[in-house]
């Protein structure tokens, strides 16, 4: 499970810029003949307990937070144009003869945090206007290989004034440990993104990767029919385990767990 940022931009190398990263990394994974499925399939081969690739490298990719870099080209104030990773994908697919790659992008549901987040300097670009909106979630999820997924209400970000949840501490999802908190960041959020969207959104990607107990063992399987998710995802260094729990799936996330692709192939046990 890989995951990248497309607002992770601080220059034109692959260590520096999450595009560049991911159009090479594509390109690694196809020589290393990996087959890259759509999320829903490792979520069901989970919730089984194998997933059937008969030997093979099977890799899914996401993209969190929603930002629209995530769907369309964009220049950059200092680092120019920069392709989407949709239009990174579709570019690997038409240049070897197939559909291209699916992914899933998390989006950040309340719009008002969204637009906190957009002022916000440290996030990246207040020059840009309304880079964190959803009018594009209806195209990518109708597109039947972009799926939006559901990264909580307001990401209990710092940016935000106010945020779902009953601690004042921000940027620490472990903190959402009770049924209000959970139904707020999980169940509303669910809600707002499949209007928007038009059809059911059923993965989750907690915050920053945060987990606790109370979230894994107790409100995702036991608030099933409230909040309809069928799988979250967490961040971890590693290939997914033998046995490993629907509710805590876990993510390599670029530049964090790797920064160069032999460090991706290293991670997947490519030689």
């Amino acid at each position: 499970m890989l995951t990248y940022h497309s607002h992770n931009i601080s220059g034109t190398a692959y260590a520096q810029n999450d595009h560049v990263a991911l159009a090479t990394d594509v390109e690694a994974l196809h020589a290393a003949g990996a087959r890259i499925v759509p999320l829903d399939e490792i979520a069901d081969g989970v919730a089984r307990g194998s997933i059937d690739g008969s030997g093979e490298l099977i890799v899914g990719l996401s993209f969190d937070d929603g930002p629209v870099f995530d769907y369309y080209d964009f220049e950059h104030r200092r680092f120019g144009p920069q392709r989407s990773f949709r239009n990174i994908l579709d570019d690997f697919g038409a240049r070897h003869g197939m559909a291209p790659p699916h992914a899933t992008s998390f989006v950040i549901a309340s719009p008002e945090a969204r637009a906190a987040m957009e002022r916000a300097e440290d996030c990246g670009y207040p020059d840009i206007d309304a880079w964190l909106r959803d009018g594009w979630w209806i195209e990518a999820a109708k597109s039947g290989r972009h799926a939006i997924g559901n990264h909580s209400w307001d990401h209990v970000h710092h940016a935000v004034a106010t945020v779902a949840l009953s601690s004042e501490t921000r940027d620490d999802f472990s903190r959402v440990d009770t049924y209000a908190d959970a139904d707020a960041q999980v169940r509303h959020a669910g809600e707002f993104i499949n209007a928007k969207v038009g059809q059911r959104c059923s993965l989750f990607a907690y915050p920053f990767g945060h987990v606790n107990r109370y979230l894994v063992e107790e409100y995702f399987p036991g608030r099933h029919s409230e909040h309809r998710m069928r799988a979250a995802f967490s961040v971890a260094r590693g290939l997914v385990p033998p046995g490993c729990p629907v509710w805590n799936i876990p993510r390599m996330v670029c530049g964090e767990h790797w920064r160069d692709v032999r460090g991706l192939l290293d991670l997947l046990h490519v030689a």
